[in-house]
Formats: C-alpha cells, structure tokens, sequence
C-alpha cells in the first residue's frame, strides 16, 4: 500500500522519470519510492527520510 505525501511537504521529484514519490511502510522501515514500476528509485530508513530522498534526486 502506497501513501500519498502531502503536497505542502518540500520533496524533490523523481530525478530519473520526474514522478512525485510515495511512501511504503514495510515491518521495519519507511521506504520513499518512485511509482512508476520500472523506475525503481528508492530510500528506506527506519523514519520517513525526506532529506536522502532530496540528496539523492538533486
């Protein structure tokens, strides 16, 4: 199940398919993940890590 991040919330889009993420919640992580299927861009951390997530998609 994917949750939608709340627009008010400063996130960088995808940098490979320019997609807005959305947040996974596995047993032990949050993971901020691209939608589109093929894109497989991704950052799990133990809280909701915004600030990889917008390094990483500079």
């Amino acid at each position: 199940m994917s949750i939608q991040i709340n627009p008010n919330i400063p996130v960088n889009n995808c940098k490979i398919c320019g997609a807005r993420p959305v947040i996974e919640q596995t047993k032990n992580s949050w993971i901020i993940v691209c939608p589109t299927p093929a894109c497989k861009n991704q950052v799990a951390d133990k809280l909701i890590n915004f600030d990889a997530w917008n390094r990483q998609n500079v």
